[in-house]
């Protein structure tokens, strides 16, 4: 059979590695070490690569990945849900062929599905093309478009990349090997910058649109969007807008307006309001309404309280 060689351990892994074994011998999976930072446990890719004994090789240096191509001379190299970009001289050494989420040459870079959802687009793209060192510029050999619902989170956005990546990367990889070049990348090029867990903060004076499509694009398995009530913070997993919200002459934005006992928790946004529903605090899940129980309360930081405290302070270094 055909070597192949992945470099893969995010949300598409497995499936991509599901798909892979049907056609194709995997000498080898690469993955980040242990320590490394938000890995999920037990990794599901791993557990997989473990009951077909595919050798799983725990690095980030650029020295392990060389070694490993050198040893095993794979055909083909497929990427997908790898979070380290490779070097010129690394993609030298093989055939490299990427899983991408975006509409190439749109939505290069990272955290794509997260900002498509954020940005209310509709669908999105999902791509398998060269890779080659210029970042995600290669020839595409597979688009498919994937629909975007109101409904959507980003996990259930990412199922729907899932069934397809499972069912057609390998005949596509096939394919290129049998010679296929793919076709050029054409249109404007635009990126999409990596997420950071911090910025996740709700700015309650957003729409309440943006607001729902920032905690569904954030929700698990990501770290969530988040707010604080006093100075505690809390995270919010699932929300809804309201389908006859009040209609308020003066809004503060973050206020809460309305308790839905055993549903949720009516806050006031830049042009209406939101209802958050499953909500984390101090690391348990909860319905908001177990936790905020009266209105007059505002969610987000207090500019107001937060100088008071400084201004407290100073006074408190200076005196001796």
């Amino acid at each position: 059979m055909i070597n192949i060689g992945l470099l893969a351990y995010g949300e598409t892994a497995q499936y991509a590695l599901k798909s892979l074994l049907r056609k194709f011998k995997v000498d080898w999976i690469i993955i980040p070490p242990k320590n490394s930072n938000n890995l999920p446990k037990p990794l599901p890719v791993k557990i997989l690569a473990n009951k077909t004994d595919i050798k799983v090789i725990r690095t980030n240096t650029e020295e392990d990945i060389l070694k490993a191509i050198k040893e095993t001379r794979p055909s083909v190299v497929v990427i997908s849900s790898y979070n380290k970009i490779l070097s010129h001289k690394i993609l030298t050494l093989s055939k490299f062929i990427n899983v991408h989420h975006g509409n190439l040459p749109r939505y290069k870079g990272r955290a794509n599905i997260n900002w498509a959802i954020i940005n209310g687009r509709k669908k999105i793209g999902l791509i398998i093309h060269e890779a080659i060192s210029k970042l995600d510029s290669g020839n595409i050999y597979a688009q498919y478009s994937i629909p975007i619902t109101k409904k959507d989170t980003v996990k259930t956005v990412y199922d729907k990349f899932n069934r397809i990546i499972e069912k057609k990367l390998a005949t596509v990889v096939q394919k290129v090997i049998k010679g296929y070049k793919g076709q050029p990348q054409k249109g404007i090029s635009t990126y999409c910058c990596g997420r950071l867990p911090e910025d996740g903060y709700i700015d309650w004076s957003w729409t309440s649109q943006r607001i729902y499509n920032f905690i569904r694009a954030l929700t698990k398995p990501y770290p969530g969007a988040f707010t604080y009530l006093d100075d505690k913070k809390i995270i919010i997993w699932e929300a809804e807008i309201p389908g006859k919200p009040r209609v308020y002459e003066g809004r503060i934005p973050g206020r809460i307006s309305m308790i839905h006992k055993d549903y949720g928790v009516e806050v006031l946004t830049g042009d209406s309001s939101i209802i958050i529903k499953n909500i984390n605090f101090k690391g348990k899940d909860i319905n908001a309404s177990k936790l905020i129980k009266l209105v007059k309360k505002t969610l987000g930081i207090n500019l107001v309280l937060l100088y008071e405290q400084i201004v407290s302070l100073k006074k408190l270094i200076k005196t001796p």
